[in-house]
Order: structure tokens, then sequence, then C-alpha cells
């Protein structure tokens, strides 16, 4: 969990760092979604191999390449399977991040209405999401 302060002259400068935000995940989203199409593609191949393979009586047992340390996992040279179930997991919290920034955005709308008027703002962030959001009146 990373945990970050910034602060901002006005309201309109808080809102484009939250429009850059969102601007950032959706690339970063469309990028994923890119790579994950490719992967399915490529488990798919991969399982259809293994059937093939199974038809012809060979067996081919998966091979001892991940291993989990107390909070994360190794892979070592990943099948396209779980590299995929590694990138849908990724994903998914990416959306959940962008849903959470989406909505915050809308909420904080509600400021605009301040403009320019002298204020400090100190925003702070939990993992790139606002948590807090601190008006000093100057």
């Amino acid at each position: 969990m990373s945990v970050i302060v910034k602060e901002y002259s006005n309201v309109t400068e808080l809102l484009k760092s939250i429009d850059d935000s969102i601007s950032d995940l959706r690339k970063t989203l469309g990028e994923y979604l890119r790579r994950i199409e490719e992967l399915r593609v490529k488990a798919e191949q991969e399982a259809k191999l293994k059937a093939l393979l199974g038809k012809l009586g060979l067996t081919t047992a998966p091979p001892p390449n991940e291993l989990s340390l107390r909070s994360v996992r190794v892979v070592v040279n990943p099948t396209a399977e779980q590299e995929l179930g590694s990138l849908e997991g990724a994903l998914e919290n990416l959306n959940a991040k962008l849903t959470q920034l989406t909505s915050i955005r809308k909420e904080l709308d509600v400021l605009a209405s301040l403009g320019d008027v002298g204020v400090k703002i100190a925003v702070i962030y939990v993992d790139g999401v606002p948590k807090s959001v601190l008006i000093r009146i100057t």
C-alpha cells in the first residue's frame, strides 16, 4: 500500500489531476486487454496441443515452475494459462481502481463551484486513489 500527499493550489488543478489518472488507467487497461486477448489465443492453442497429445497417449505433467513465497507467487517460464490468470487478476484490480476514481471524480465535481477562490487543497492518496481531501481557505 502506498500513501502519498499531494497539494493543489485550486480545485481545477485537483480535478485535472484525477482526469489525467483516469486517462492513464484507461490506456493501461487497453494495453492489458490487448495482451490478454493474445494470451487467450496462445492458451487455447496450448490446450488443443495437450488434448491432441493426450489422445496419442502421451501425458505431460505440468512443470514445477511455480512457488509461493509469503505474499508473492513466483512463476518461472509461465505457461500462457498461468500468465493469462495473472494478467486477468491485474486487469480486475485496475478496473476496480478506475471505477473508484471515476466515482470520486463525479463526487468532487461539486467542488468545481469553488472556482479559483483562494484555497489550498491537500489530498491523501492511498494506492493512487484519493481518500481524504483537505481544503484550507487562504
